[in-house]
């Protein structure tokens, strides 16, 4: 199928509110003919579960697993009461603080994550945090938040929509909230130090503003958008400083009327600003970094310039420091700046490139933090890694010396690794938080020594997560001989198993060719050869993501395929035969009723197709006869009588290797020849992004389909398509959850059509017990096949994946994640 035309993009909220007639904004609504039921069910459930237990008297006890890490981290933000007490957040929605100085962490999440934070100087229990949509407040040291921003009155509806299920919040026209662009992120919160009842946090280019603690706001329009607020209750007792990437503004807080200051030209745009009071001086110094935007946005080589101000933003002094500015080769590349508030002569910086000629004419690259004591005069490194080629992927570097690591050190020390961000305790500019791809640092002694805050390695070699879990997860395996041996298959740090039930983990590449390493995708035991496991690998994650395949050169890129394993997953040794080295592979299934030693496996394939061996998976076979248009070929489930059921994902056409506005849309095929030829099922006309398939053993006729809802044609063929080609547009499609009894030939929809549903799942060991896990801050649990559905309690992470049963212990289940790794616990619904 061709996308031609679809809504375009300023009817988006209308139509997402409009689509069911339901203009409510409850996150998730259930089909109306059900209603009846529902109650009737929910009314139930509340009460008893099959076990006799209450609900009510239960505890999910959520748990997260895993080894810790594994992803990016961003803004380390202090207390200003204790140095144990930090909040970080990550790139997939979730955020993290500590009480204990990083040896556990408990996670709070809202829709779209965190992008700004703030400790109340006055209060230890009041906490703020800034998002898409909210600015929230907690006056309990987190246990529990309240939305200060937009104001509840104001608000009219509340939608996900998207690749990404994004949240958005739409409030009654005039609106402090209505009028202030497309994106609307809380950045720059800060709590006025004079005092805690006014606040202020920047939209955009808009400066908000509170006397009374969040109850009213009022806000400013300037010309640019702000990236640092600052005030104090010394020289700044009667101003706010906002920083833009072109210059100051100053906010007299008598009348709040505003005055321009313009950088130097050779300044000119800035960013990454921080600043404070100078410890003995008691005057306030702001720092900000020079280069070219278009450079630093694509991740490309951006030399750096540092200025100083130390009259409030009339005037700046360029950093001239040799180490600085690496004068003996090129101009390093910075990206963010770290001071201690009220000792603001000692700052960080995070560099991304640093470049050094070696005594052959080559260069050596570089990465990490340096570190000034005299205001930026002169600057020392105090984390140094690299010294290779600088190339992702490459093992050719060195991690830092003067750390004390956690697994990441070994799993990728030697290559490239982004140092991300930095955060300076506000009194105590010897404690500081490092971050990068895969991990949280942190040094108690001004940089001399860093420790690992993410991942705690236990007595034999294993690695225990202390909470900051920034992993999507796809699946939980089971050793079918031995219950204390679980998998996780994991993007971004493929496979970790665990041989204490989960307690603790370690990972396991040996053998798997370095370019598949990045995402293992899904695995399969033998149920009757103790040790051997199959397992699907590939360099491109998060599929089937739209944003992994916009670019036409991804076939060219995508490595993968298939690799077995005779020791439970210790080792592995690839098969590529058939398959061959470049085939980025999703799905395997096991068909469990053919010879042992000489089983018929499935793979899917990604842009390829499905492969298929005969002999225990040491050659393999294309089977695609009977699929058209996307090959995008994502999910396979076998039943035990032979039928397999295929999902392809949408992609872009790509024709004549170009990108376009047009797409192939998702489907859903079935086989009963053993993939010798497929047919196309018609689920629904608006079916056309499925996710993920189960079925009843008790009745195989009875099957179940995951189905993602709206999104934008941008989601698939990127936005700088539709900003050349014309407006963007919406793609109407249903989603939730479809049931079909006669093997897949009609089908009904049982789930709300509006939600984002990643994966249903059967309970063999509860008849009539179904799960469900989506992207809009929700997993589902129903007792009666479906009519009705209820929410798990306490599970609000954004974006879900699959809800596995836990096989050692079925009245408990795993919730796989897009980037908070597993959670484990009891489906207590609400």
């Amino acid at each position: 199928m061709i996308i031609s035309k679809y809504k375009t993009s300023d009817q988006l909220i209308l139509l997402k509110r409009n689509k069911m007639g339901k203009t409510s904004s409850a996150i998730c609504k259930f089909n109306q003919c059900y209603l009846l039921i529902l109650c009737a069910s929910l009314l139930l459930l509340s009460c008893t579960q099959e076990n006799g237990q209450k609900d009510e008297n239960r505890s999910p006890d959520w748990t997260r697993i895993g080894p810790g890490g594994g992803g990016s981290t961003f803004m380390p933000t202090f207390s200003y009461h204790s140095p144990d007490n930090y909040i970080i957040r990550c790139d997939m929605t979730g955020s993290y603080f500590t009480k204990d100085g990083g040896q556990n962490y408990s996670q709070v999440n809202f829709p779209n994550g965190s992008s700004s934070f703030a400790y109340n100087p006055f209060d230890p229990d009041i906490m703020y945090i800034g998002g898409g949509g909210a600015l929230n407040k907690s006056f309990n040291a987190g246990k529990s938040w309240k939305r200060i921003f937009p104001a509840e009155t104001d608000i009219v509806a509340e939608t996900f929509l998207g690749d990404h299920a994004g949240f958005r919040v739409e409030t009654r026209e005039g609106s402090l909230y209505s009028d202030i662009g497309k994106y609307k992120l809380i950045r720059n919160v800060k709590i006025d130090p004079g005092d805690a009842n006014k606040i202020y946090f920047s939209i955009n280019n808009f400066f908000f503003y509170s006397m009374d603690g969040g109850e009213g706001w009022n806000r400013l329009e300037l010309d640019e958008h702000i990236a640092f607020i600052y005030t104090n209750k010394s020289d700044l007792k009667n101003l706010v400083v906002i920083c833009s990437s072109k210059g100051v503004t100053q906010i007299d807080k008598s009348d709040w009327s505003k005055s321009e200051l313009a950088f130097p030209e050779k300044m000119n745009p800035a960013f990454s600003f921080t600043g404070g009071l100078l410890k003995e001086r008691g005057e306030t110094i702001i720092y900000g970094l020079h280069n070219d935007a278009s450079l630093r946005t694509h991740g490309g080589i951006a030399p750096t310039s540092l200025w100083v101000s130390n009259d409030l933003g009339s005037t700046w002094e360029k950093c001239l420091d040799p180490t600085f500015n690496n004068t003996l080769s090129n101009t390093p590349t910075y990206s963010k700046l770290g001071a201690s508030e009220y000792d603001a002569g000692i700052i960080y910086a995070v560099s991304s490139s640093y470049q050094e000629k070696r005594t052959d004419e080559t260069i050596a690259h570089w990465y990490g933090a340096l570190k000034s004591t005299d205001a930026g005069k002169s600057w020392n490194w105090v984390w140094k890694g690299g010294g290779g080629s600088g190339r992702y992927g490459v093992r050719d570097g060195a991690d830092a010396s003067n750390q004390k690591d956690s697994w990441v050190q070994k799993a990728f020390g030697g290559e490239y690794i982004r140092i991300i961000d930095v955060g300076v305790d506000p009194y105590n500019p010897d404690i500081a938080i490092l971050t990068d791809w895969y991990r949280t640092l942190k040094t108690t002694d001004g940089g001399l020594t860093w420790d690992e805050v993410y991942g705690e390695e236990q007595a034999d070699g294993n690695f225990k997560s202390r909470g900051v879990d920034v992993t999507t997860t796809y699946g939980v395996h089971f050793d079918p001989f031995d219950k204390d041996h679980l998998a996780i298959s994991y993007t971004d740090i493929g496979f970790h198993h665990s041989n204490d039930r989960g307690k603790s983990w370690k990972r396991s590449t040996t053998g798997i060719p370095f370019e598949w390493h990045n995402t293992c995708y899904w695995m399969a035991f033998d149920p009757d050869v103790k040790g051997k496991v199959w397992s699907v690998w590939s360099n491109l994650h998060d599929f089937p993501r739209g944003k992994m395949t916009r670019d036409p050169r991804w076939r060219k890129r995508g490595k993968g395929g298939v690799a077995v394993s005779a020791d439970g997953g210790k080792s592995w040794n690839p098969k590529t035969e058939g398959i061959v080295f470049d085939s980025p592979s999703t799905s395997i299934v096991l068909d469990e009723n053919s010879p042992v030693g000489n089983r018929t496996l499935y793979v899917s394939a990604y842009g390829k197709g499905v492969f298929k061996s005969i002999d225990d998976g040491q050659s393999w076979s294309l089977k695609n006869n009977g699929i058209s248009e996307s090959l995008a070929a994502f999910e396979l489930t076998l039943l035990p009588n032979g039928t397999l059921f295929l999902i392809t994902s949408p992609e872009p056409q790509h024709q004549n290797q170009e990108k376009g506005r047009e797409v192939f849309m998702g489907a859903v095929y079935r086989s009963k020849d053993g993939a010798e030829s497929w047919q196309k099922l018609n689920v629904g006309g608006k079916v056309k992004f499925p996710n993920g398939i189960a079925f009843d053993p008790d009745k195989l006729d009875r099957i179940y389909l995951g189905s993602w809802s709206d999104i934008m044609l941008s989601d698939i063929v990127g936005a700088d398509i539709v900003n050349r080609d014309g407006e963007n547009e919406l793609i109407d499609l249903d989603g939730g959850i479809f049931m079909s009894e006669d093997g897949g030939d009609t089908w009904s929809s049982i789930f709300d059509k509006d939600e984002y549903v990643y994966d249903v799942t059967v309970d063999e060991h509860h008849p009539g017990r179904l799960y469900c896990n989506t992207f809009s801050r929700g997993a589902y649990r129903s007792d009666d096949y479906g009519k009705s559905w209820a929410k798990l309690k306490d599970y609000d992470f954004h974006w879900g994946h699959r809800v596995i049963v836990d096989n050692n212990d079925p009245e408990k289940v795993y919730l796989t994640t897009f980037g908070s790794s597993v959670w484990h616990g009891n489906p207590i619904t609400e």
